[in-house]
């Protein structure tokens, strides 16, 4: 069914945008009557009627720049094309920054010129120092923090509205966008960005006021530049907490509703939906939660053909081994039941390394293949965050199974990230079997150092680094395989995998899986209640 964009123009018209800006004319309002009050005016001697009037430019200048900014999306309402309307929402962020810079650095140009005119037909006494001073101050005002906070209100303006739209299914967020943006737009790099802008900047200004202070007797020239630091702090105060609030308040819708879809997860809701409300790490989270939530529907929906889930489970296992240089990797799993708790998996990250992921997850059936497939959602969403190192992530992924767990389960995981350069990797084990490394014609437990995810939220996670030499190889599996039972009901325990892979780590990592298979059948440890899960490295150059 196709829906007219027209009919929900209430929610994305222009109006509703510049409505939402309403924090930027009482940031302007707010810096002239701070300098009225100090009496910069009087000493630049700044015609009354002009002072009156600079708010109503500086506004005229910024309410161009967010025509410019709203201006494909009024073309997408009047082609009535779903495909415009998700790249203007997509690129929006970015021409707020064009545009705003812009606006800002005009209204700079524009009130230091009024100001350098006026003093000059005046006969005024404004030296070079207050001009300096008088140059920072608006600078920071008008050309950094007024067209930060737009900025900042412009994205929360996107996340409210694509939530709206998101809800009549007229919005789905295409990601591609983002893969193409700059660091700028960058999750992990906003907290340094406001770290910059409201303390980094403004306390460097202020160093270059003392500065000048120090350098003039002039009591004029004092009182001048002390005033500007006057203006500035109150800017900064004001500005600073409005930027604040905007930014947080954004983070918390997008969290909310990144929660209510792990809530989704949770309780069995597969037809909820979560709406993509920015394009960054946490919107490709929001679209992983999505591609879960919409395979998991159509597996309940389909909970009576086992071979369909299956099939679904199956999707989230890598479907080749990745090409790492001077590396042989391979992966296994052979469920016991149609859809199991077992999870393996590559990923491969921007910056060259790979993750390779093994995990448990207790218990069988349905619960624990909606935790693999929330696991698998979580993995690959971090793996694309430049900032996330492997603690990070082991982090994050246990605190969020902490949330949606429930009923005492919990999530065995071993996770390295292997460095084909350096050729070394990097590990955490959270409770899980320990892998067999073969070093040195020594075999290496990797044992675990922390317990398993999800059980408590405020664990120590430890990173180790193991070097790689030619020929080590690396066996991880999960308990099918040391819990496999013969006709006695023993079951063929650790030392017997250590035995194995005493005789057969020189085996391609391709061939170790069938083997241990082969292995258990020739021993009689035919009985199998769980699922068989293996991951195998070997460094071959």
């Amino acid at each position: 069914m196709k829906h007219n964009l027209s009919t929900h123009i209430e929610h994305i018209d222009i109006f509703q945008y510049l409505k939402n800006l309403w924090v930027i004319p009482v940031l302007i309002i707010f810096a002239q009557s701070v300098i009225r009050i100090t009496d910069n005016p009087l000493i630049t001697h700044v015609p009354a009627w002009l002072f009156f009037f600079n708010p109503l430019i500086f506004l005229t200048i910024f309410i161009f720049g967010a025509y410019w900014v709203h201006k494909p999306i009024r073309a997408a309402i009047q082609t009535n094309t779903h495909q415009s309307l998700e790249q203007a929402m997509a690129t929006l962020p970015m021409r707020a920054i064009q545009a705003f810079s812009i606006s800002g650095l005009s209204s700079v140009v524009f009130i230091l010129g009024v100001i350098f005119l006026t003093s000059l037909f005046n006969d005024s006494d404004f030296t070079p120092r207050m001009f300096i001073a008088l140059i920072l101050s608006v600078s920071f005002g008008l050309g950094v923090l007024i067209p930060t906070t737009a900025v900042a209100l412009t994205m929360a303006w996107m996340a409210k509205t694509r939530k709206k739209l998101s809800l009549q299914n007229l919005f789905v967020g295409d990601l591609e966008h983002f893969r193409s943006y700059p660091w700028i737009m960058r999750s992990g790099n906003r907290p340094w960005l406001i770290f910059g802008i409201t303390s980094l900047l403004p306390v460097s200004i202020l160093a270059l006021f003392s500065w000048l202070m120090l350098g003039t007797s002039n009591e004029v020239e004092q009182h001048f530049i002390l005033m500007q630091a006057v203006v500035l702090f109150s800017n900064l105060i004001f500005g600073g907490m409005a930027l604040v609030w905007i930014t947080s308040r954004t983070v918390h819708r997008i969290t909310r509703e990144l929660s209510q879809g792990l809530n989704f997860l949770r309780q069995g809701k597969f037809d909820g939906h979560v709406a993509v409300m920015i394009d960054d790490e946490m919107g490709e989270l929001a679209r992983g939660l999505n591609t879960a939530l919409a395979g998991l529907k159509e597996r309940d929906s389909l909970k009576d053909s086992l071979a369909i889930a299956s099939d679904i489970q199956k999707g989230l296992m890598p479907k080749s081994e990745p090409n790492v240089p001077n590396y042989a990797i391979a992966g296994f799993q052979q469920s016991c039941h149609a859809v199991g708790g077992d999870y393996f998996d590559y990923i491969e990250r921007y910056d060259g390394t790979t993750w390779l992921v093994i995990a448990d997850v207790a218990g069988k059936g349905y619960p624990a293949a909606l935790t693999v497939a929330n696991l698998q959602a979580m993995l690959h969403a971090l793996a694309n965050g430049e900032d996330i190192k492997l603690l990070d992530a082991a982090t994050y992924i246990n605190k969020s199974l902490c949330q949606s767990l429930q009923g005492g389960r919990f999530v065995t995981l071993f996770m390295t990230e292997l460095n084909h350069l350096k050729h070394d990797m990097q590990w955490i084990n959270a409770g899980h079997i320990p892998p067999l490394l073969w070093h040195k014609d020594n075999i290496k437990q990797l044992e675990a150092t922390s317990p398993p995810l999800g059980m408590l939220e405020d664990i120590t996670l430890h990173v180790q680094t193991t070097p790689l030499s030619l020929g080590d190889t690396l066996f991880a599996c999960t308990d099918g395989v040391t819990e496999a039972r013969n006709a006695s009901g023993e079951m063929f325990g650790d030392k017997n995998v250590e035995a194995w892979f005493q005789l057969r780590h020189q085996l391609d990592p391709a061939v170790l899986p069938s083997s241990m298979l082969a292995c258990l059948d020739e021993q009689g440890f035919h009985t199998r209640d769980d699922d068989i899960t293996m991951l195998c490295l070997k460094r071959s150059d």
